[in-house]
């Protein structure tokens, strides 16, 4: 049971790390539509 546990968790890490990578992505799009 808590090996599931910790492969969910570590599932939900990578995921929540490629939201963030997602965010800072559209970010830098902003400012570049911003700067142009």
């Amino acid at each position: 049971q808590k090996k599931k546990m910790e492969v969910d968790l570590t599932q939900l890490q990578s995921e929540v790390e490629e939201a963030v990578q997602e965010c800072r992505n559209a970010e830098e799009k902003a400012k570049k539509a911003i700067t142009d």
